[in-house]
């Protein structure tokens, strides 16, 4: 990665977005933001330390209500001197509330006749596709067209293809009763597993909460990485022979590398989700995202003899973009602020053995009259967030903005980058603990990608693993 010194890149950066920022600072007078301190409109009272102050970096600049200018996630992130983590982390936030912004799904773009203190779904990283979506069997033919991923005949299919549905399944499914099929209890596919050892022994199997159910995992791209995967026949894994993987970076690269025209308006992104089937008594709390989602006993698709649907919550949330910047990508990762202290962890557990896998191969969820199978997982944190650079304010200030709904329940871990100091990526470690529970004291974001590559092995996949996945 060729990196320019931090001198020339702040002055680079300032021209170029100077009037970018004249226009944000001009659009943003005319549609009237409440100031800070504004509950109606999700305020919060002052602007922390952390916050950049630098109008010429609208991607780093702390938003200070929520508005619908607020559903376009920034193309960039710009670090005061190349070296700013709070810069960064403000950019993770700014992208966490576009990404988490009501979506219009008959375009796949946010609702801005909406807003994300609403808390409804889906969301507009839930209208993208899926990796089983786009990686699917040579002989069924080319993945579908953009935003045709999550309507019910989308959501049935996808159940169809795992297993033979009742009737009355397929009926739930079409009227909408079914928000999502989760398959996956690891973020890591069978076949990646198999394909790159490495990587099933890196994530150590499934992550069992406190109710004994499994943690389930969905992938997702955006409109820029789609369209460069599509565009360049690199769905199948045929079309990844001999092949040089490089995804878009955003508005600079127009043309780009999507056979000569332009890949999206943002850069590639891939979005990574952790889910839990809620209990009763997590759902009356209304303190998760939550969907509805039909679940099974393993990853082979057998039947759950459990209930189906479920409710399942968002307990945690990979968010990484390949920007003019960071070509080796921003890797940003939230979690559901109870998972350490009632949703993976017993306060009152003496003998618990903290991060240790209690599920036995081959995985199995529920036993057939519907119980638990495996003691549940403690877990704990090994590095307090505050240890990664990231500050506690801006995750209070981001909070505050999001008051009164359930996002306000979500913070950010920290943000990985690759900087002059750290080419390897600061901060490390970091994890994930619903995403990275078995392996946090050495988790790295870009020390681990940086190592995948195309399916058959023989090139570098521009960091994405997800390519692995093609058949």
């Amino acid at each position: 990665m060729n990196v320019l010194s931090p001198r020339v890149r702040r002055l680079l950066l300032a021209g170029a977005l100077a009037s970018a920022a004249i226009l944000a600072c001009t659009t943003a007078s005319s549609t009237g933001p409440k100031p800070p301190g504004d509950t109606q409109t999700g305020g919060a009272q002052g602007l922390p330390q952390a916050c950049n102050p630098d109008p010429t970096c609208p991607g780093s600049t702390c938003a200070t209500s929520i508005t619908p200018a607020l559903s376009s996630p920034p193309v960039n992130a710009c670090p005061r001197f190349g070296e700013s983590q709070s810069d960064v982390d403000v950019y993770s936030w700014n992208t966490f509330v576009a990404m988490n912004w009501p979506a219009d799904t008959s375009t796949c773009l946010p609702n801005t006749g909406s807003s994300i203190l609403g808390g409804q779904g889906p969301v507009v990283w839930e209208t993208y596709p899926q990796d089983t979506d786009i990686f699917v069997a040579p002989d069924a033919g080319a993945p579908g067209k953009w935003c045709t991923f999550n309507t019910p005949a989308a959501v049935e299919k996808q159940l169809l293809r795992l297993r033979r549905a009742t009737p009355a399944e397929r009926l739930q499914v079409a009227a909408g009763h079914v928000d999502k099929v989760l398959v996956s209890d690891s973020k890591a596919s069978d076949l990646l597993a198999e394909r790159f050892s490495g990587i099933g022994q890196a994530v150590g199997g499934p992550l069992t909460d406190q109710n004994g159910r499994f943690v389930r995992y969905e992938k997702r791209v955006n409109l820029d990485e789609y369209n460069y995967l599509i565009a360049n026949n690199l769905w199948n894994a045929a079309g990844q022979n001999g092949v040089t993987v490089s995804f878009p970076t955003g508005p600079d690269q127009n043309p780009g590398p999507c056979d000569g025209g332009p890949c999206g308006p943002v850069g590639a992104m891939e979005i990574k989700a952790s889910w839990k089937v809620l209990s009763a008594q997590e759902i009356a709390g209304k303190r998760f995202y939550m969907r509805q989602a039909w679940v099974f006993n393993d990853e082979a698709g057998d039947p759950s003899p459990g209930k189906n649907p479920v409710t399942v919550g968002l307990v945690g949330l990979h968010i990484i973009h390949k920007t003019s910047t960071q070509t080796t990508w921003f890797w940003s990762t939230f979690e559901q602020v109870d998972n350490t202290t009632s949703s993976f962890f017993n306060p009152h557990c003496s003998d618990c053995k903290d991060n240790t896998q209690t599920a036995k191969k081959p995985y199995t969820e529920l036993a057939p009259d519907g119980g638990p199978l495996n003691a549940p997982v403690q877990v704990v944190r090994t590095t307090p967030i505050q240890a990664t650079g990231t500050s506690p304010g801006l995750n209070e200030y981001y909070r505050g903005l999001l008051k009164g709904s359930v996002w306000a329940n979500y913070q950010l871990i920290s943000t990985q980058w690759a900087t002059g100091g750290a080419p390897q990526g600061t901060p490390t470690p970091l994890a994930n603990v619903t995403m990275e529970t078995f392996i946090q004291p050495k988790a790295s974001c870009l020390g681990c990608h940086k190592g995948a590559t195309t399916a058959d092995g023989g090139a570098s996949a521009d960091f994405s693993f997800l390519l692995g996945e093609a058949q």
